[in-house]
């Protein structure tokens, strides 16, 4: 599920043919515990590119798009950016290098394009903190990568994460995927990776000492029935709420949308609506175990969304 207005939410089913056999993760790192979080954060980031924020129309620009070069200089920054352009002539074709769905192609613009289009390396916005491993205080969250428009994995320079409180949630309903909001508190933590499952980072100010660890679940221990998730509704701890595993997809290699899961709690519902942006990264739990994080929702009935298997998430520590 996409953060507030600008992370991409993936609303069409789909479903991809893969073996019989369950695989599973190659975790480096190793504890076999994490502890499951459910908080709601702030996200703030600064991208190693310039990115189209906002363009108009017929503008050869699409919104995601990243600024490599102008007349062949490299575009380091937004001040890199404003220099250039404020040197540019009037009446000559600019030829613009820029990244798009991870192919690099040119583009020959005047410069008043380029003055219409809002170009920026900032981004901002709410999910929910997964897990932190308690023999390194590294963390998961979001569970699928950042992504603005069609830049469907953003390269981070730096990017922070902070807790939040004062949280506002505008519920989903049939045919809209509502969101959480709030107030940021304080920086809790930082990270570069954003992977295909999520950010990861490091945790540097959190008490997490008393928080119950979970043992990780192997990927054929995920049943269908009951499950519960750990979500941040209000100010404080988060707090548990009862799920259902509809099914499960037995995957091979890491993929998104390892489960189907429908929200059963009477009281989420009725505060949320079902899956809202900004429980991106909700941890799920079942049999005492994590098994996974909700990773998105579905437009047209927000009461059954996706999640992803843990074990996908921790790929690589």
């Amino acid at each position: 599920m996409k953060l507030k207005k600008f992370f991409a939410i993936s609303l069409l089913l789909y479903f991809f043919s893969v073996g019989f056999i369950y695989a599973e993760a190659n975790i480096k790192n190793d504890s076999k515990y994490l502890v499951p979080i459910g908080n709601i954060m702030q996200i703030d980031a600064e991208l190693q590119s310039l990115m189209v924020r906002n363009t108009f129309n017929d503008s050869p620009f699409k919104i995601g798009d990243s600024l490599i070069s102008v007349n062949d200089t490299k575009i380091n920054n937004y001040a890199d950016f404003s220099n250039l352009l404020s040197s540019l002539p009037n009446d000559k074709s600019i030829k613009v290098e820029i990244k798009r769905n991870n192919e690099i192609s040119n583009l020959n613009v005047d410069k008043d394009v380029l003055e219409k289009v809002n170009f920026n390396n900032i981004i901002s916005g709410f999910a929910t903190l997964t897990y932190i491993n308690p023999t390194n205080n590294t963390f998961g969250a979001v569970a699928h990568p950042l992504s603005v428009g069609l830049n469907r994995s953003l390269p981070i320079k730096n990017g922070y994460v902070s807790s939040t409180h004062s949280l506002i949630i505008d519920k989903s309903y049939k045919g809209n995927v509502g969101c959480i909001n709030g107030q940021k508190s304080e920086f809790i933590g930082n990270f570069k990776d954003n992977t295909n499952f999520g950010i990861k980072g490091k945790i540097h100010t959190t008490d997490f000492s008393k928080l119950k660890k979970y043992k990780i679940a192997n990927l054929n221990e995920v049943k269908t029935g009951k499950a519960s998730i750990l979500l941040q509704t209000s100010n404080g701890d988060a707090k548990e709420y009862e799920i259902c595993i509809l099914n499960i997809k037995k995957q091979r290699n890491p993929e998104s949308k390892t489960f189907k899961i429908e929200i059963k709690d009477k009281r989420l519902l009725s505060m949320t609506g079902g899956i809202v942006q900004g429980m991106s990264g909700t941890p799920i739990i079942q049999n005492n175990k994590i098994i996974g994080a909700i990773s998105h929702a579905v437009e047209n009935d927000p009461s059954i969304g996706y999640g992803v298997y843990i074990g996908w998430m921790l790929e690589g520590e």
